[in-house]
């Protein structure tokens, strides 16, 4: 991964085969890509499709870029707590010569609210998980929501919990772009073009090439499925739509609460 910075943008693939290819650019796909360039024990050839390099209408494009260490589980926690400690040291990830500003969280965090005693019990059992991880959330009884949030109506509630430390929103775009200029940096090649198939070995294990829409057949060693909203019917290419899990079981998400809501002040 020390070849010379890649060209800003190419419509045709430099080569016929790499080692990783990356469907979609944006946050996930570039942060990959980052990473992968990053390692030292990587050697190998890596490959960005992405449909749109406007990014126009990318998820990444809309999103507000939020992070909350609110988890049932460990380890979205803790992937939680190193995320936000990249966001606020940018510069010494992104190396000095990357010009990375330093960039803050706006820590307004996020409350969620039980009004049963069952969604209560989960959120004390949650809260355990995250003190555990060194998470700063704080249980509230609905007379501590009443007082510190007046505008909550609070008639039905039980229990609230709130972590204004480190959860809350970020400049999510400046993190994009650093991590698609440091990938290309590091001898990334970014294509504008489209997946529209992928063709899997002869034993059906995985996946050994992607056809573009300009026609072109890739092949690979490894994929990665970074289409954001796209990614369902790029996962049903390769016959695996049925083993996708939902969305909130990727974030690793409470279990469902109708009366939770992001807390804005």
């Amino acid at each position: 991964m020390k070849a010379a910075m890649t060209a800003l943008r190419s419509d045709t693939p430099a080569k016929s085969s790499y080692d990783v290819i990356i469907i979609g650019g944006a946050m996930l796909g570039s942060a990959t890509a980052w990473f992968l360039a990053q390692n030292a024990d990587f050697n190998g050839s890596v490959l960005v499709i992405e449909r749109d390099p406007s990014y126009a209408w990318a998820a990444t494009s809309h999103t507000n870029s939020c992070i909350r260490q609110q988890f049932s589980n460990p380890l979205n926690v803790q992937i939680s707590q190193f995320g936000a400690e990249f966001v606020q040291n940018l510069p010494r990830y992104m190396g000095a010569a990357s010009g990375a500003p330093s960039l803050k969280i706006q820590n307004f965090g996020y409350m969620y609210l039980a009004d049963s005693p069952a969604f209560a019990e989960v959120l004390r059992a949650s809260h355990a998980v995250q003190a555990a991880a060194g998470s700063a959330t704080r249980l509230l009884t609905a007379d501590q929501i009443k007082a510190e949030y007046p505008f909550y109506n609070t008639d039905d509630l039980i229990l609230g919990s709130i972590n204004t430390v480190n959860e809350g929103y970020f400049d999510g775009i400046t993190v994009f772009d650093q991590f698609r200029r440091g990938a290309r940096a590091g001898g990334v090649e970014y294509l504008a073009n489209e997946v529209i198939a992928l063709t899997k070995n002869a034993a059906g294990t995985r996946v050994e090439s992607v056809t573009l829409k300009s026609g072109e057949v890739i092949a690979c060693g490894q994929i990665v499925n970074a289409s954001g909203t796209r990614g369902a019917m790029t996962a049903e290419w390769q016959g695996s739509a049925s083993r996708l899990p939902r969305a909130s079981a990727l974030l690793g998400c409470l279990a469902p609460r109708p009366r939770s809501t992001a807390h804005c002040r």
